[in-house]
């Protein structure tokens, strides 16, 4: 079973919503197999729901993000995990300082694309939560071929 984490800062608005909805395009595709989603975050303090915003627009997709509480991806079991996707350049590499070997494992949603570049995080740049979410959607509806490839290629359990 591929094992992907969606990786922000604080786990409460990016990857909730990207978790949710790359969960949701897994069955609208019917993609085959069983997956295991994941959320983290590189910088979490406490166990929190997520934000506001991001419950108003997993509302809007028709998600459900209730059960969710915020992790910090150092409780996880990082060997096990086939990709990382994570939201912003200086996530990508403060993991991979602590974690170098994870280096084939872990990239930018963005990268995926075409040129990489950091997802923005609304609470930091003040930049609209639904223009984010909406980024966030569109590359994983366009890349999750090449997301379900990478995770299955790495897979190894």
């Amino acid at each position: 079973m591929p094992k992907i984490v969606f990786v922000c800062t604080r786990n409460r608005f990016r990857s909730p919503l990207a978790a949710a909805i790359f969960q949701r395009e897994l069955a609208v595709r019917k993609t085959p197999g069983e997956w295991s989603i994941l959320s983290a975050g590189v910088w979490v303090d406490d166990l929190m729901p997520p934000t506001p915003e991001a419950f108003t627009e997993a509302a809007k997709r028709e998600l459900d993000i209730s059960s969710h509480i915020t992790q910090g991806i150092e409780t996880l079991d990082l060997d096990s995990i086939d990709l990382f996707l994570v939201m912003e350049q200086g996530q990508k590499e403060s993991i991979l300082l602590d974690f170098p070997n994870l280096r084939y494992r872990i990239f930018l949603l963005s990268e995926l694309s075409g040129p990489a570049f950091s997802i923005p995080d609304p609470y930091v740049t003040t930049e609209p939560y639904d223009g984010i979410a909406m980024e966030i959607e569109a590359l994983i509806k366009a890349n999750i071929g090449k997301i379900t490839a990478l995770a299955s290629r790495n897979n190894h359990k």
